[in-house]
C-alpha cells in the first residue's frame, strides 16, 4: 500500500473562484469514472458552470423536504496544490438523514484512495463538528465498505447497529467529541441514544409507566429503536435525557424538554421505571433540567400537561413551582382512553 501523504499539508477549504483549477481537476476525472459516490453535494451539479455550482453546493437553511443546513469542504493537499477529496457536513439531524446519512459524507477521488486521506478527511471534519457544537457525531456507510469503516473506527466510531435502507444494509456508528452532561445530587442526566434502547425497555415496555402516556409500550427493546434514531441528541430546541444513577449508573428514567416553534414555551416530560416510582427522582431531574435550559438556552416559560387523576405527577408539578393555568383533556394515541388534564405552568 502506498504510504499517505503528510496529515500536516492536508487542510479543509471552502470553494472559492481561487480553487476553480483544482475543482475541475479533481470532478472531471471522477465523474468520467463514477457517478454514485459521497458527497452528493459535491455531484448534484455541474462544476463547468462554476457560478452556479458554487451558489448550489450547500443548503443554507433547512427546506420543507427535509433537508437540513450543510457546510461542503474541499481537502487541499498543500504540498501537491490539488484537491484530494471533499466532504459535506450537516448541521443536524433531520428526516433524510438521521437513519443513513448522518452528520458527515465523505469521499477520496479515485486515484488517491487507499493512502489515508478517507482517515484524515474525516478528523479534520471533526474539527468542523466541534465549531458547530456538533459532540454527538452519526456517520453511517455500506457495510461492504471496509475502508470507510476503518476510517470511521480510526476516529472513534462505535458502532451501533446496522440498518436497512432501500435494500442496502449500512453501518451506523457514533463519535463522541463531547459529552453533555446534568449533575443532580444522586443522578446524572445525558442525551438519551439509540444505544439505550435496552435499558430504556425497562419503562418503555411498562404498561403502569404508559397508563397516562399517549403512546402505547413497546412489546420489544427494539421498537424504541425507530423513535430514539429521530432524536437529535445536539438538539439545542429538544432535550431528550436519560437519568442514571451517580452511584451505580442504572437507568430510571427518562426527562425531556421541547421547545416550542415560536421559541417562547418549554414543554417537559418525563417517565420513570415503575420500580423508581416515590423516591423524588422525577422532581429532581426536571429541576435539574429546567435550570440548564433556562441558564443555557434562555427559557422563560415551561409548561407541562398532566392528566387529573395522575395524582403523583400532579405533586410533581406543584413541588416544580408550576400552577395550573388552564384545563384540557387529550386522548391516546388510536384513541384508547381520554383523560380530562391540566396544563400547568412556570415563568423562570
Amino acid at each position: 500500500m502506498k504510504q499517505s501523504q503528510d496529515p500536516k499539508k492536508l487542510r479543509l477549504v471552502k470553494l472559492t473562484p481561487a480553487y476553480r483549477r483544482q475543482l475541475l481537476e479533481m470532478m472531471e476525472p471522477w465523474l468520467a469514472q463514477e457517478q454514485d459516490f459521497s458527497p452528493y453535494a459535491i455531484r448534484k451539479n455541474d462544476p463547468h458552470d462554476f457560478e452556479a455550482y458554487l451558489a448550489r453546493l450547500e443548503v443554507k437553511e433547512a427546506t420543507p423536504e427535509g433537508l437540513v443546513p450543510e457546510s461542503v469542504f474541499f481537502c487541499l493537499d498543500e504540498e501537491r496544490d490539488i484537491f484530494v477529496g471533499a466532504v459535506s457536513i450537516r448541521h443536524s439531524l433531520g428526516p433524510k438523514n438521521c437513519v443513513t446519512g448522518g452528520h458527515i459524507g465523505d469521499g477520496v477521488r479515485p486515484e488517491e484512495r487507499r493512502k489515508g486521506y478517507a482517515t484524515a478527511m474525516i478528523g479534520l471534519a471533526l474539527e468542523e463538528c466541534r465549531k458547530l457544537g456538533i459532540h454527538k457525531v452519526l456517520m453511517t456507510c455500506d457495510v461492504s465498505n471496509i475502508g470507510s469503516a476503518r476510517s470511521i473506527e480510526k476516529n472513534g466510531g462505535v458502532l451501533e447497529s446496522q440498518v436497512e435502507e432501500d435494500g442496502v444494509l449500512e453501518n451506523r456508528y457514533w463519535i463522541t467529541l463531547g459529552e453533555e452532561e446534568i449533575l443532580t445530587p444522586r443522578t446524572v442526566l445525558r442525551r438519551e441514544m439509540p444505544a439505550d434502547f435496552r435499558d430504556a425497555f425497562a419503562w418503555s415496555g411498562d404498561a403502569r409507566v404508559y397508563r397516562f402516556l399517549l403512546a402505547s409500550p413497546c412489546r420489544r427493546p427494539e421498537d424504541m429503536l425507530p423513535w430514539l434514531r429521530r432524536q437529535d441528541p445536539n438538539s439545542k430546541d429538544d432535550y431528550v435525557m436519560i437519568i442514571r444513577s451517580r452511584t451505580d449508573g442504572h437507568a430510571i428514567g427518562t426527562v425531556a424538554v421541547f421547545r416550542d416553534p415560536e421559541g417562547q414555551i418549554w414543554t417537559l416530560a418525563y417517565n420513570l421505571r415503575r420500580d423508581e416510582w416515590g423516591k423524588g427522582y422525577a422532581t429532581e431531574a426536571a429541576r435539574a433540567l429546567i435550570d440548564y435550559v433556562r441558564d443555557n438556552r434562555g427559557a422563560r416559560v415551561i409548561e407541562a400537561e398532566c392528566a387529573i387523576e395522575n395524582t403523583a405527577s400532579v405533586r410533581v408539578m406543584e413541588r416544580l413551582g408550576m400552577a395550573p393555568c388552564r384545563e384540557s383533556s387529550y386522548r391516546k394515541h388510536y384513541g384508547s382512553a381520554q383523560f380530562p388534564s391540566r396544563v400547568y405552568r412556570m415563568e423562570l
